[in-house]
């Protein structure tokens, strides 16, 4: 299988929010990147949606990271998830944040 992956893969342990519906499901992050994430999904309801917004908690901050993200495969409880877009904000941050990871390996 040919890696498709632009950016390289960081492996996280933390919480992400995915809004569907408008309501948040709370989700455990596995790896991140500048395109993507991977996730568990133990609380989320059946759903057919494509694309949602998912919010990003930075750890020991208070900001969060805002992304719009599509459904790139779904298997059992993990999900890949590609960023289509975000502000120039939330892109510091996020690429502050596997910059952290990155260093703290």
């Amino acid at each position: 299988m040919t890696e498709r992956r632009s950016s390289a893969r960081r492996p996280v342990d933390m919480i992400v929010n995915q809004y569907i519906d408008g309501y948040p499901y709370a989700c455990r992050a596995q790896d991140i990147s500048s395109g993507g994430i991977l996730l568990r999904r133990p609380h989320e309801p059946l759903h057919t949606m494509k694309s949602y917004a998912v919010e990003i908690g930075v750890p020991g901050q208070e900001d969060r990271i805002w992304v719009w993200a599509r459904v790139a495969w779904a298997r059992g409880d993990r999900q890949a998830l590609r960023f289509l877009g975000m502000g120039p904000a939330d892109r510091e941050m996020l690429d502050r944040l596997i910059d952290d990871v990155a260093r703290a390996a």
